[in-house]
Order: structure tokens, then C-alpha cells, then sequence
């Protein structure tokens, strides 16, 4: 809640899409409550479409209860009931990231960071406003080794920015491990640590240097 830019990232399996479902639920209700605002929006991005579906719409369907809100599979968005704000969570994916341009959300959660080009990241920036609230966020979460490492690695693991970027005060990186997640199974822990060696530093360990240069 303190920064604007929070990445959660690192090993596989401590439950960063799960929070990235959850994390615009809380913040659509506490502004609801805190401010009265109504039909805010809030979007959760994949690469494509079917990642959107398989890590994401199709949770959503058993996670979220009937009496928080709809998933409306039609439109690909969750709907908060009145009582929570009526406000909407939009179920997107990112492959023309320009179609965005006259949209603005809330709060922006991205699934798999590293999928992505850093001008993806540039440009859903820019959409990141709403009238009343003063606290927009954009959250990742992100596993190393995909073809973003570098940039995602330069902002918010070694904090190399560009000499005219003014927020750098605004980012915060929270490092994921297995041990995050007290469902996870020992039967995917033991897959993990049997992991080659270098697969077996990023997504055991949540080690972002084992990749470097790589792309």
C-alpha cells in the first residue's frame, strides 16, 4: 500500500497469481469504503488470451463467491455487487497494448512481467489514473528468465533507472518464495529442487542473476 509500483517476483509456485487476483478486490473495496466511490476500474493483464483464461478467468469462476460480485464471461470482467462499490475488475490480455490508450484503470495488475517488453510496461503507465484517487497502483508478479528480465531486473531488483525518471522513490520489489505458500504441495516443492541447475536458482531459489544476458 506504500508504493505505486509493487513487483512480487521471483520462484514459482508462492502464489503470485493468486494474490494478483485478490490484491484489486481489496484496494476496489477500500477505496469504496474510504472515498464512496463507485464503479471504479481495475484490469489484470496476461501476454494473451488463453494465459488470461487458464491462470485467471478459470480460478475466478471458484474462487470468487456469488455474494462478492458476477464474472461476467461475456465482457471478461468481474462485477462487485452494490454493496461493495459495484465497481469492476476487466480480465485483459496484452497483445496490442495500444488499444489500451483511451482506457484509464485504478489499479493495474500484470501477470508474468517478464513476458513482456518494457514499452508494455511504458504504456500501460499511462493508463494508470481515475478521478477521486489519489493512489493508483500497478502491481506484477513475475518469474525470472523471460525475455523482459533485463528491464524488470534493472527497475525493481537492482534499481537502475533512467536519469529522467522521477518516481524511483515509488517502486518496491517483494521477493517470492515457495515457502510463501503454505498450500503447496511437497510433491511440487520436490519437482522444483530437482530442477536442472540453473532452472532450479530461479524458480526454487527466486534467483534473477542465473539468466542475466541471456536476451
Amino acid at each position: 500500500d506504500e508504493h505505486k509500483y509493487t513487483l512480487y517476483g521471483g520462484s514459482a509456485g508462492p502464489g503470485k497469481s493468486y494474490w494478483l487476483r485478490w490484491y484489486p478486490i481489496y484496494k476496489l473495496i477500500k477505496w469504496y469504503k474510504r472515498l464512496g466511490l463507485k464503479g471504479i476500474r481495475a484490469g489484470l493483464f496476461c501476454e494473451d488470451y488463453p494465459a488470461l483464461r487458464d491462470r485467471h478467468i478459470s480460478k475466478i469462476e471458484f474462487e470468487f463467491p456469488s455474494w462478492l460480485g458476477e464474472l461476467k464471461a461475456g465482457v471478461s470482467e468481474f462485477h462487485l455487487r452494490p454493496d461493495f462499490g459495484s465497481s469492476v475488475l476487466a480480465l485483459r490480455n496484452l497483445d496490442d497494448p495500444s488499444k489500451y490508450l483511451s482506457s484509464e484503470f485504478a489499479l493495474i495488475a500484470i501477470d508474468e512481467l517478464t513476458k513482456n517488453d518494457k514499452k508494455v510496461f511504458d504504456v500501460m503507465r499511462t493508463r494508470l489514473r481515475w478521478t477521486g484517487i489519489d493512489d493508483c497502483k500497478l502491481i506484477g508478479a513475475t518469474n525470472p528468465g523471460e525475455k523482459g528480465q533485463a528491464s524488470v531486473k534493472n527497475i525493481w531488483i537492482d534499481k537502475i533507472f533512467d536519469p529522467n525518471k522521477i518516481e524511483q522513490d515509488k517502486f518496491a520489489y517483494v521477493k517470492a518464495l515457495p515457502s510463501d505458500n503454505p498450500y503447496l504441495s511437497e510433491g511440487y516443492k520436490v519437482a522444483l529442487q530437482s530442477l536442472p541447475e540453473k532452472l532450479r536458482k530461479a524458480y526454487w531459489e527466486g534467483n534473477w542473476d542465473v539468466f542475466e544476458g541471456q536476451y
